[in-house]
């Protein structure tokens, strides 16, 4: 009977000890993750690069509108390349931009229609 109180004993440090060092590794992925989103965050506000607009294609091919410091150039992005397609002036970009801003509805909006269909359902 000793014998199965020291296991038992054993057991329950063995148990404390990886819940202990599970918690040691969230703790690390959690601070890593930060770190790194991070420094992400502060080269992406310091860059001259930034995707503008994205629009799917099909599976895995989209355009997308990227600013480079005062150009709009428009590239084809698939799995395996990226292509330039043109560049477009700081006005067209902003007579697309006003054209498209109020047709779509809100999420909101999306999202308490759906609401609505699922109770008449």
């Amino acid at each position: 009977m000793v014998a199965t109180a020291q296991n038992s004993i054993r057991s329950l440090f063995e148990l404390l000890g990886l819940i202990i060092i599970f918690v040691i590794v969230l703790v690390v992925c959690y601070y890593t993750t930060k770190f790194v989103a991070g420094r992400q965050l502060v080269q992406k506000k310091m860059g001259n690069f930034e995707v503008f607009e994205t629009y799917a294609i099909a599976q895995n091919k989209y355009l997308q509108l990227v600013r480079m410091g005062n150009k709009y150039v428009v590239i084809s992005v698939t799995k395996d390349s990226v292509t330039y397609i043109t560049e477009l002036a700081e006005e067209e970009v902003c007579q697309i931009q006003k054209s498209t801003s109020g047709s779509g509805k809100s999420f909101k909006e999306v999202l308490s229609g759906l609401y609505k269909k699922s109770e008449e359902q």
